[in-house]
């Protein structure tokens, strides 16, 4: 698996998240500016240039004046609905008991229908009951900011709203290949 190469979905859900929040004109701007070697023909199953990401997540960060940690954070929050759609969730569920499925489940899944990809390691690393989890987030892909948006999007896809705090626990200095979490729901 190459590290260097990236699944199309993201590329079309950042793009489309872009243009939800600057407009398509400035989209379209940015990516002609930025003379991407795909040319920016993006579908979700085509394999592109990860340092493609990065450059268009850069230049969309830029273009909103927000830092890319805050860009790649809110697009985390924006994404987890369109990735669990259609996917079946019992309603019930409790947040924690689907963050511990991501990793040996879901991205199991994907490794399935995708032979070349190559997701994350997100594991929960400890839990106490339904009040505190601390998750583990590694990956080949500075990416963590974007899994701490995650982590705010599945909170509120569970109904929690305002009962839970993440923080990001990992020792200094911070990378963004590796990061833990601790969610703790506060009732």
């Amino acid at each position: 698996m190459d590290i260097y190469m990236m699944k199309g979905a993201l590329f079309v859900h950042m793009v489309e998240f872009a243009q939800r929040e600057l407009g398509e004109t400035t989209v379209e701007r940015e990516m002609l500016r930025l003379n991407l070697e795909s040319g920016a023909a993006y579908t979700s199953v085509g394999m592109y240039p990860f340092s493609e990401f990065e450059r268009l997540h850069h230049a969309f960060a830029e273009a909103m004046q927000i830092t890319a940690d805050d860009f790649s954070r809110r697009f985390g929050c924006r994404t987890l609905p369109l990735l669990v759609a259609g996917h079946a969730i019992p309603p019930d569920m409790h947040p924690f008991d689907f963050l511990e499925k991501v990793h040996g489940v879901i991205h199991q899944d994907v490794r399935k229908l995708y032979k070349d990809s190559n997701p994350p390691s997100v594991q929960v690393v400890e839990r106490q009951g339904e009040q505190r989890l601390v998750l583990r987030y590694e990956s080949q892909r500075p990416m963590a900011a974007f899994c701490g948006g995650m982590l705010e999007a599945t909170m509120d896809t569970f109904g929690c709203g305002d009962i839970y705090r993440i923080e990001r626990i990992d020792a200094e200095p911070r990378t963004e290949r590796f990061a833990e979490f601790v969610v703790d729901l506060v009732t």
